[in-house]
Protein backbone atom coordinates (compact mmCIF):
# COMPACT_ATOMS: atom_id res chain seq x y z
CA UNK A 1 0.00 0.00 0.00
CA UNK A 2 1.11 3.55 -0.73
CA UNK A 3 0.02 6.95 0.55
CA UNK A 4 -0.06 9.04 -2.68
CA UNK A 5 2.50 11.40 -1.15
CA UNK A 6 5.78 10.96 -2.99
CA UNK A 7 9.00 10.96 -1.00
CA UNK A 8 11.24 12.51 -3.64
CA UNK A 9 12.42 12.09 -7.20
CA UNK A 10 15.18 9.75 -8.37
CA UNK A 11 17.28 9.80 -11.52
CA UNK A 12 17.39 6.94 -14.03
CA UNK A 13 21.04 5.97 -14.36
CA UNK A 14 20.77 3.22 -16.96
CA UNK A 15 18.27 1.20 -18.99
CA UNK A 16 19.54 -2.17 -20.18
CA UNK A 17 16.86 -4.14 -22.04
CA UNK A 18 14.21 -4.74 -19.35
CA UNK A 19 16.33 -3.60 -16.38
CA UNK A 20 16.21 -0.05 -15.02
CA UNK A 21 18.97 1.21 -12.71
CA UNK A 22 17.93 4.10 -10.46
CA UNK A 23 19.90 6.33 -8.10
CA UNK A 24 19.36 5.27 -4.48
CA UNK A 25 17.92 8.38 -2.81
CA UNK A 26 16.62 6.60 0.30
CA UNK A 27 18.24 6.90 3.73
CA UNK A 28 16.92 3.61 5.12
CA UNK A 29 18.51 0.43 3.76
CA UNK A 30 16.76 -1.29 0.86
CA UNK A 31 16.03 -5.01 0.49
CA UNK A 32 15.81 -7.27 -2.53
CA UNK A 33 12.13 -7.95 -3.15
CA UNK A 34 11.02 -4.62 -1.68
CA UNK A 35 8.37 -2.64 -3.56
CA UNK A 36 8.97 0.96 -4.62
CA UNK A 37 6.54 2.99 -6.71
CA UNK A 38 8.00 4.77 -9.75
CA UNK A 39 5.72 7.34 -11.37
CA UNK A 40 2.94 5.32 -9.79
CA UNK A 41 4.00 1.87 -11.01
CA UNK A 42 4.99 -0.54 -8.25
CA UNK A 43 8.32 -2.23 -9.06
CA UNK A 44 10.29 -4.91 -7.19
CA UNK A 45 13.97 -4.33 -6.35
CA UNK A 46 16.22 -7.01 -7.87
CA UNK A 47 19.62 -5.57 -6.87
CA UNK A 48 20.96 -2.58 -4.93
CA UNK A 49 23.88 -0.88 -3.23
CA UNK A 50 24.31 2.45 -1.43
CA UNK A 51 24.25 4.46 -4.66
CA UNK A 52 21.80 2.64 -6.94
CA UNK A 53 19.18 -0.08 -7.26
CA UNK A 54 17.72 -2.08 -10.13
CA UNK A 55 14.29 -3.40 -11.07
CA UNK A 56 13.03 -5.53 -13.95
CA UNK A 57 10.13 -4.25 -16.08
CA UNK A 58 7.89 -6.92 -17.61
CA UNK A 59 6.30 -6.46 -21.02
CA UNK A 60 2.93 -6.03 -19.27
CA UNK A 61 4.30 -3.05 -17.35
CA UNK A 62 5.75 -1.51 -20.50
CA UNK A 63 2.38 -1.83 -22.23
CA UNK A 64 0.50 -0.14 -19.36
CA UNK A 65 2.95 2.61 -18.32
CA UNK A 66 5.04 5.45 -19.71
CA UNK A 67 8.28 3.52 -19.03
CA UNK A 68 8.90 2.92 -22.75
CA UNK A 69 9.26 6.71 -23.08
CA UNK A 70 11.90 7.04 -20.34
CA UNK A 71 15.63 7.59 -20.92
CA UNK A 72 18.73 7.75 -18.73
CA UNK A 73 18.84 11.05 -16.78
CA UNK A 74 15.04 11.31 -16.69
CA UNK A 75 13.49 11.29 -13.22
CA UNK A 76 10.90 9.09 -11.54
CA UNK A 77 8.71 10.26 -8.67
CA UNK A 78 9.30 7.62 -5.98
CA UNK A 79 7.72 6.38 -2.78
CA UNK A 80 8.30 3.28 -0.69
CA UNK A 81 5.32 1.39 0.68
CA UNK A 82 3.91 2.66 3.96
CA UNK A 83 4.64 1.14 7.34
CA UNK A 84 1.64 0.01 9.34
CA UNK A 85 2.29 2.64 12.04
CA UNK A 86 2.85 5.57 9.65
CA UNK A 87 0.51 8.53 9.38
CA UNK A 88 -1.36 8.48 6.08
CA UNK A 89 -1.24 11.97 4.59
CA UNK A 90 -3.67 11.12 1.81
CA UNK A 91 -5.36 8.12 0.24
CA UNK A 92 -4.35 4.49 0.28
CA UNK A 93 -3.63 3.32 -3.24
CA UNK A 94 -2.41 0.13 -4.84
CA UNK A 95 0.46 1.36 -7.03
CA UNK A 96 -1.08 -0.51 -9.96
CA UNK A 97 -1.82 2.09 -12.59
CA UNK A 98 -5.05 2.07 -14.57
CA UNK A 99 -3.97 3.66 -17.84
CA UNK A 100 -1.78 6.22 -19.58
CA UNK A 101 -3.09 9.46 -21.01
CA UNK A 102 -1.59 12.25 -23.10
CA UNK A 103 -0.65 15.78 -22.02
CA UNK A 104 -2.49 18.09 -24.43
CA UNK A 105 -1.65 21.56 -23.08
CA UNK A 106 0.52 23.22 -20.42
CA UNK A 107 -0.04 26.76 -19.14
CA UNK A 108 1.91 28.89 -16.65
CA UNK A 109 -0.62 30.84 -14.55
CA UNK A 110 -0.04 34.32 -13.13
CA UNK A 111 0.25 32.86 -9.59
CA UNK A 112 3.16 30.68 -10.84
CA UNK A 113 1.08 27.52 -10.70
CA UNK A 114 1.41 25.19 -13.66
CA UNK A 115 -1.81 24.02 -15.30
CA UNK A 116 -1.65 20.70 -17.11
CA UNK A 117 -4.43 19.57 -19.42
CA UNK A 118 -4.72 15.87 -20.14
CA UNK A 119 -6.68 14.22 -22.91
CA UNK A 120 -8.35 10.99 -21.81
CA UNK A 121 -10.41 8.07 -23.07
CA UNK A 122 -14.08 8.73 -22.29
CA UNK A 123 -14.44 5.14 -21.01
CA UNK A 124 -12.71 6.37 -17.84
CA UNK A 125 -14.94 9.41 -17.31
CA UNK A 126 -16.96 7.50 -14.70
CA UNK A 127 -13.97 7.78 -12.33
CA UNK A 128 -13.35 11.51 -12.83
CA UNK A 129 -14.93 13.89 -10.34
CA UNK A 130 -13.99 17.60 -10.39
CA UNK A 131 -12.36 18.76 -7.12
CA UNK A 132 -11.56 15.12 -6.28
CA UNK A 133 -8.15 13.49 -6.56
CA UNK A 134 -6.26 11.71 -9.29
CA UNK A 135 -2.68 10.52 -9.39
CA UNK A 136 -0.40 11.51 -12.25
CA UNK A 137 3.01 9.83 -12.31
CA UNK A 138 2.51 9.07 -8.61
CA UNK A 139 1.61 12.62 -7.59
CA UNK A 140 -1.75 13.16 -5.89
CA UNK A 141 -3.47 16.13 -7.52
CA UNK A 142 -6.91 17.73 -7.45
CA UNK A 143 -8.91 17.69 -10.66
CA UNK A 144 -9.55 21.37 -11.37
CA UNK A 145 -12.09 20.84 -14.09
CA UNK A 146 -13.37 18.31 -16.57
CA UNK A 147 -14.65 18.79 -20.09
CA UNK A 148 -15.35 16.29 -22.85
CA UNK A 149 -12.32 13.96 -22.94
CA UNK A 150 -10.19 16.53 -21.10
CA UNK A 151 -9.25 17.20 -17.50
CA UNK A 152 -6.97 19.78 -15.92
CA UNK A 153 -4.85 19.84 -12.78
CA UNK A 154 -2.66 22.60 -11.32
CA UNK A 155 0.74 22.23 -9.68
CA UNK A 156 1.63 24.56 -6.83
CA UNK A 157 5.29 25.68 -6.76
CA UNK A 158 6.41 23.09 -4.18
CA UNK A 159 4.94 20.29 -6.30
CA UNK A 160 6.88 21.60 -9.28
CA UNK A 161 10.05 21.65 -7.18
CA UNK A 162 9.96 18.17 -5.64
CA UNK A 163 8.42 16.13 -8.48
CA UNK A 164 9.23 15.47 -12.11
CA UNK A 165 5.95 16.91 -13.41
CA UNK A 166 7.56 20.24 -14.34
CA UNK A 167 9.46 18.36 -17.08
CA UNK A 168 6.27 17.26 -18.87
CA UNK A 169 5.75 18.38 -22.45
CA UNK A 170 2.75 18.31 -24.76
CA UNK A 171 2.24 14.76 -26.15
CA UNK A 172 4.00 13.11 -23.18
CA UNK A 173 2.20 10.11 -21.75
CA UNK A 174 1.52 10.04 -18.02
CA UNK A 175 0.64 7.14 -15.70
CA UNK A 176 -2.69 7.40 -13.89
CA UNK A 177 -4.44 5.60 -11.06
CA UNK A 178 -7.93 6.62 -10.08
CA UNK A 179 -9.24 6.80 -6.55
CA UNK A 180 -9.65 3.22 -5.35
CA UNK A 181 -12.76 4.00 -3.28
CA UNK A 182 -14.49 5.48 -6.32
CA UNK A 183 -13.62 2.40 -8.37
CA UNK A 184 -15.06 0.04 -5.74
CA UNK A 185 -18.22 2.11 -5.40
CA UNK A 186 -18.68 2.09 -9.17
CA UNK A 187 -18.04 -1.66 -9.43
CA UNK A 188 -20.48 -2.53 -6.64
CA UNK A 189 -23.23 -0.10 -7.57
CA UNK A 190 -22.73 0.38 -11.31
CA UNK A 191 -23.63 4.06 -10.94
Amino acid sequence: MFSWIIETKAKILNIDNWNFTIENVFEEPLKIGQSIAHDWACMTITNFDDKKYTFFVMQESFSKTNFWNKSPWDFFNVERCVKVWDRLDWHIVSGHIDTTWIVSKILRNSDNSLEINIKFDENFSKYIIPKWSITINWVSLTIVQEAKNLLSVCLIPITQEITNLWTLKVWDKVNLEFDIVGKYIYKNNKI
